[in-house]
């Protein structure tokens, strides 16, 4: 009695899924009591044990995703497009969160022209107070005109507003982040100001954004240039603070010379570990990690991830020493070490519904690795004072997982591993269903996912229109098939 209840209550949950969210849902439960749990799917036969466990209404959804599969893997695009059309809705129009770039000022309303011209007016007379005041209002009503927080930002360094100007950019940034004209502000104000590990990303993202782009190698050896920049920064910091602690240890007493010192130089030497090389750094944590997360060891689902994340990964333009690990936890979860180094617990991998979703998953993790989000993030958070002047490996690697990714992080993440999952040849809304099954599921329990990724909702709006606006093609593979026989073997 209680295996046919569970059934019902999973059955019933994927109908509610299919109807709110327009994606197949995942039978955990359903796929667990196959009688043959460990297959290598290659059609409609071998999956035949796990779809017959399911509601004939699921079952069909997935079937014809299935069949998609295997005339895309044959070659046949066209006739696979048509199976996925027949199972994926069109995108609701929503309001536009991707702007269209409005160059010359003759193309703005009559509002918006009267606030430029009263700009250009006040800077004639040296009024640069008019002028940030008819900027900043010009901003607010046509974000998509580029000159305006060009001028803006230029106007406030001037001010000694620096904090004003950067966050001007960033803004704007993240609303154009394939103009030349607001990165390349973006970046030198930043440098400016000695901010060169936030500079490198912000060059790094548009090289990477922008393979064909003639100016990419420019901002490719910027990137380059400001972290190393901001490495030999960091260093003398560290060993002018290990200094200062072994100081006041001695003069407080607090310590003998021998123990301030082992705790100055063990600190000096992992802030050293993390600039060298940050995939030494990162291999370093993932192997704290390895000590204290249970770890699947299956090949078959080891190597599964593996080459899903090596697929996506690999064209991220980073030579990074890529590793991903299945962590045994029902939690819907995964994490980026710097370095290239991917977690991703089972719940995930059983809450996402295809190879497409997963890919996308992983390529937003990864992204986060390439463009130094967690390095970032512990450089802002100032996380070494955390540890006072003794930072062990174990309880860094554990403070690491507390660190938050700003809205700006995450939306390079998204676009860039976006991207990434299209140029695969993955279905380019994969991470765009991932994200939607997880907003149909908040509303009872959220997923820990959520927690570390949040505004899910006005995400996947981004990302419908970033998909259609870049012509990303949704109707590439989905692959169902690989990824229910290694469901049931997770479950």
């Amino acid at each position: 009695m209680k295996q046919i209840q569970r059934f019902f209550l999973v059955s019933l949950t994927a109908l509610l899924l299919t109807v709110f969210t327009g994606t197949w849902p995942t039978i955990f439960k359903a796929v667990a009591r196959s009688s043959n749990p460990v297959y290598v799917a290659q059609s409609l036969n071998d999956l035949a044990p796990i779809l017959q466990q399911l509601p004939t209404s699921v079952r069909d959804r997935l079937t014809t995703f299935i069949s998609g599969d295997e005339l895309y893997r044959q070659g046949d695009a066209e006739g696979a497009a048509a199976f996925y059309r027949q199972v994926k809705p069109d995108f609701e129009v929503s309001d536009t969160q991707i702007l269209e770039p409005i160059y010359e000022a003759e193309a703005l309303s009559p509002e918006s022209l009267a606030d430029w011209q009263q700009a250009q007016l006040a800077l004639d007379d040296d009024d640069e107070a008019g002028a940030i005041e008819a900027l900043q209002s010009l901003v607010d009503r046509e974000p998509a005109f580029i000159p305006a927080p060009v001028q803006l930002a230029e106007l406030l360094m001037e001010e000694d507003e620096e904090d004003e100007a950067i966050a001007v950019l960033e803004e704007a940034a993240t609303l154009h982040p394939y103009s030349t004209e607001i990165i390349m502000a973006q970046v030198e104000t930043l440098a400016d100001e000695k901010e060169y590990l936030e500079a490198s990303i912000a060059a790094r993202e548009f090289a990477l954004l922008n393979l064909d782009h003639p100016q990419a190698p420019e901002f490719q050896a910027l990137a380059d240039e400001y972290f190393e920049k901001f490495s030999k920064r960091r260093r003398r910091r560290s060993i002018f603070g290990a200094i200062g602690n072994l100081a006041a240890g001695i003069l407080t007493g607090d310590r003998v010379p021998w123990e301030s010192w082992n705790s100055a130089v063990e600190t000096a030497e992992l802030v050293e570990l993390m600039l060298a090389s940050e995939s030494e750094f990162g291999a370093s944590l993932a192997a704290e990690y390895r000590e204290q997360l249970p770890l699947v060891e299956d090949p078959d689902v080891v190597d599964y991830v593996t080459q899903l994340g090596l697929e996506v990964a690999q064209l991220m333009g980073r030579d990074f020493d890529y590793e991903f690990y299945v962590v045994q936890d029902s939690v819907m979860n995964a994490f980026a070490l710097p370095g290239g180094k991917i977690f991703v617990n089972s719940g995930l991998i059983l809450g996402a519904n295809s190879q497409a979703e997963l890919a996308g998953v992983l390529a937003h993790e990864a992204a986060h690795s390439v463009l130094s989000h967690g390095i970032q993030s512990f450089f802002r958070d100032d996380m070494l004072s955390q540890f006072a002047d003794e930072v062990p490996l174990g309880e860094f690697a554990t403070g690491l997982l507390s660190l938050q990714y700003s809205r700006n992080q995450e939306r390079q993440a998204d676009i860039l591993g976006t991207r990434v999952l299209a140029t695969a040849g993955y279905a380019a809304d994969g991470l765009r269903n991932f994200m939607a099954t997880l907003v149909a599921m908040t509303e009872s329990a959220p997923p820990e996912y959520l927690s570390s990724h949040p505004n899910s909702e006005s995400r996947v709006a981004y990302l419908e229109e970033m998909i259609q606006r870049n012509g990303y093609n949704r109707y590439a593979l989905e692959g169902v098939d690989k990824h229910l026989a290694i469901q049931a073997k997770l479950s």
